[in-house]
């Protein structure tokens, strides 16, 4: 597990990082949420700073304890992209979220590729549909399309 598990962590944090991009002020992300670093919302305030270092520790910190959480809600046997794939589509939408999800439910019913896929349910932001490229979101597509590619290179069925 402790292998899985680390080379799993290796390529999520830099795909979350290149996924969420950089800032290191506050800011409202397109839903509104106040977001800083690689993503980061928890306990972030409008003003808040952040160093390159300081982001970067973040950011290892939350994806780890992300994905220990989605390895929790994984009963099926899965490889490093998969639970890599599956952290960076929690670290997006919120680990209930992913609790609650078809990908979930498809991953651990032993279908991996219909998980993989069910991923690509999840396209809107802020109630928008991000499919929509005016509504200013299409990143989130680009971005579920990675994820997808990713579990879908580490599926064992």
């Amino acid at each position: 597990m402790a292998a899985m598990f680390g080379a799993a962590l290796l390529i999520a944090v830099p795909f979350i990082t290149s996924k969420e991009g950089e800032r290191l002020r506050a800011y409202q992300d397109v839903a509104g949420v106040w977001t800083i670093c690689h993503g980061e919302t928890l306990g972030v305030k409008p003003g808040d700073r952040k160093t390159k270092a300081e982001c970067d520790t973040m950011t290892k910190n939350r994806t780890y304890q992300f994905m220990s959480q989605v390895y929790t809600a994984i009963k099926a046997d899965v490889s490093p992209e998969v639970l890599a794939a599956c952290t960076s589509f929690a670290y997006n939408i919120g680990i209930n979220g992913f609790r609650s999800s078809t990908a979930l439910k498809q991953i651990n019913a032993g279908n991996g590729s219909a998980g993989c896929r069910a991923m690509m349910n999840w396209y809107t932001a802020g109630g928008k549909d991000c499919r929509i490229k005016k509504n200013g979101c299409s990143g989130l597509i680009t971005r579920r399309k990675a994820e997808v590619d990713l579990c879908l290179k580490g599926v064992i069925n």
